[in-house]
């Protein structure tokens, strides 16, 4: 490809500049805001309301309440009005977290424990990600910028209490001269 056919491919920043100058001189601001919420309309058709996950999967939270959307499949839904009549898992629900409730039913009702865990645990990877990058920031300063980070994130992220009094006990103390 030569090098004109380059430019025809893809514009210049000096040809955008241009062309976006000409599209704000000739029209009025309340027609670029039409534009650009006409724009975000399109965003509908990635995230649509009647698939909005949170809406359909709040059984999760509370199974025990009913609940009209669902995206369960008619065995799925059988086992969840099962689960959802047992007043003594009604109990244990109430006296334990969310999460662990529905850990100790992956016996009972494994499909939907699948179902749950898969909604609960994407929060929380998120949750560790959001804490490397926090702790990125700190590290990583401009006094600092060689750094190896894998190292200390992997510190900061694990959920493991190193044994000091174990790592020390092997050690023999530094005689003074």
């Amino acid at each position: 490809m030569t090098a004109e056919g380059n430019n025809e491919m893809f514009q210049s920043y000096s040809d955008y500049v241009m062309e976006a100058d000409d599209f704000y001189s000739q029209n009025s601001v309340s027609d670029i805001i039409a534009a650009h919420l006409k724009m975000l309309l399109s965003f509908e058709k990635y995230y649509p309301e009647h698939k909005y996950p949170r809406r359909q999967n709040m059984w999760i939270v509370n199974p025990f309440v009913e609940h009209k959307e669902t995206a369960l499949s008619h065995e799925e839904t059988l086992q969840r009005i099962a689960l959802s009549s047992d007043k003594g898992l009604e109990n244990n629900f109430n006296s334990m977290s969310n999460s662990k409730f529905w850990i100790r039913m992956k016996s009972e009702y494994p499909n939907l424990h699948e179902i749950a865990m898969s909604f609960l645990l994407c929060f929380s990877n998120t949750y560790l990600c959001e804490t490397a990058f926090s702790a990125m920031t700190v590290f990583k300063t401009k006094q600092r910028n060689r750094l190896q980070l894998s190292d200390c994130l992997r510190l900061v992220i694990t959920s493991i209490h190193p044994r000091i009094n174990k790592l020390t006990d092997r050690k023999q103390q530094q005689k003074s001269h």
